[in-house]
């Protein structure tokens, strides 16, 4: 199974951007340059937390 497409987050510059999961293997990624791995989460929350937590720092 591929990366699918969760939601949208916004950064700390307030810019929004798409995250998908793999819910396979667990990793996050953000459509930031392209698609950038963010880490790995255990649920589509998750990764949803660890996308705007990476973005907020950009």
């Amino acid at each position: 199974m591929s990366a699918t497409i969760i939601g949208r987050v916004k950064s700390g510059s307030r810019k929004s951007y798409e995250v998908k999961w793999d819910q396979a293997k667990r990793d996050v990624y953000v459509s930031y340059a392209g698609w950038t791995k963010v880490g790995q989460a255990s649920s589509a929350g998750d990764a949803m937390n660890k996308a705007e937590a990476w973005l907020y720092n950009k």
